[in-house]
């Protein structure tokens, strides 16, 4: 059951299905008042709270196709205990390592609290390649997986299905870790991976995360071997950070992101008042704008790639490309059919990843991409 699908259309129109029929018993029931039918009134009108609940949530799910299976959904209800803690790895069975030498491993790393730039204590989740625990003395590149907003760590995992991309990456020869940090105060807060009025967010991830997980795992700590990748609001802050420090990061996949911040209430919301200043630090971290006159710096690969229902960003992503591309950065564009949702972020990843770790093109035949406009 736990791969039970449940953003598939079937099982949409079934759920919603039930909730009519129970709709219909509980207005059959309230007309006609015989026997106990106060009680049984009432079981109806909760079990078609409880039925139309789960079929309006699950409807928000599919369209963003948050969590695609039943396993998913019962995972990230219940905290995802399914990950083991990366502190007790070492305490592991025989048998538990074995199966992490063969598939790898998802794990969950507590990050200590970081005042200094208003992070308090968060959760980092990582997959470790078979080869982490078959070859203990051997380093790997690192890819940071940047979530949305609303969006937290774990959604890489569920959606965004990186431990299935991670153990392809392992079986076509290029190992990686993969690094999902959380990058924000709450799955609804939206900081756009800037250092604004309420947290620090790059110094945070530049000063404290990046050194944090080259300390802990067994990463190359060069920026030929770091990548980062972002979906949504998270493809923004990987153009704009990677972008900014050059001299960390060699490789940068842009799913689906905007090129300037987005922050729904504006810029105040994100710098503070709106004075000068703020129209300074929106425009340098804005790639749209800054992109025209960026300073000279190591060489450089970007990917972008968006849907076809994505028109804004088509729009951004058609400016800003050829602007890089005159600044000698080595940009790969890539649009395929969808929206702005998980469907299109995998289908990316299928491509972008290998691209990004130096696998040879062409080993993936089911992709229907085609070179941005």
């Amino acid at each position: 059951m736990k791969h039970l699908d449940v953003i598939s259309p079937q099982f949409l129109v079934g759920l919603w299905l039930i909730a009519g029929v129970v709709l219909v018993l509980a207005a059959l029931t309230a007309v006609r008042r015989r026997g106990r039918w106060p009680l049984r009134l009432g079981t109806a009108v909760v079990a078609l709270l409880v039925i139309g609940t789960a079929a309006a949530a699950d409807t928000v799910n599919a369209h963003y196709a948050y969590l695609p299976t039943l396993g998913d959904v019962h995972d990230a209800l219940t905290g995802d205990r399914q990950w083991v803690s990366f502190d007790r790895i070492h305490t592991i069975s025989y048998k538990r390592e074995m199966s992490f030498a063969t598939g790898g491993a998802v794990v969950r790393m507590e990050q200590p609290r970081d005042p200094a730039n208003d992070f308090g204590a968060t959760t980092t989740i990582a997959y470790l390649p078979p080869q982490y625990f078959g070859e203990p003395t051997r380093r790997f590149p690192v890819v940071y997986l940047l979530h949305g907003s609303p969006g937290r760590p774990q959604d890489w995992f569920h959606g965004g299905n990186a431990a299935h991309y991670g153990a392809e990456l392992a079986r076509i020869g290029h190992p990686a870790i993969l690094v999902a940090p959380q990058l924000s105060h709450s799955w609804t807060d939206d900081p756009e991976c800037v250092d604004g009025k309420n947290e620090r967010v790059e110094s945070h991830f530049i000063n404290v995360v990046i050194p944090t997980i080259d300390s802990q795992l067994r990463t190359i700590p060069q920026r030929t071997d770091r990548v980062f990748v972002g979906m949504s609001a998270g493809g923004y802050c990987a153009l704009n950070l990677g972008l900014r420090h050059r001299d960390l990061v060699a490789t940068i996949v842009d799913l689906s992101g905007y090129t300037i911040p987005t922050h729904e209430d504006g810029a105040a919301s994100l710098f503070g008042p709106n004075d000068p200043s703020t129209a300074r630090l929106v425009a340098a971290n804005s790639p749209a704008l800054y992109a025209v006159n960026l300073s000279s710096g190591p060489a450089c690969r970007i990917w972008l790639d968006t849907g076809t229902a994505d028109h804004t960003i088509e729009r951004q992503m058609a400016a800003v490309a050829p602007v890089l591309r005159n600044h000698g950065i080595e940009v790969t564009w890539r649009v395929r059919h969808g929206g702005h949702d998980y469907r299109v972020w995998n289908a990316a990843l299928t491509e972008a990843l290998p691209w990004a770790l130096g696998a040879p093109p062409g080993h993936d035949k089911t992709n229907q991409s085609r070179p941005g406009p």
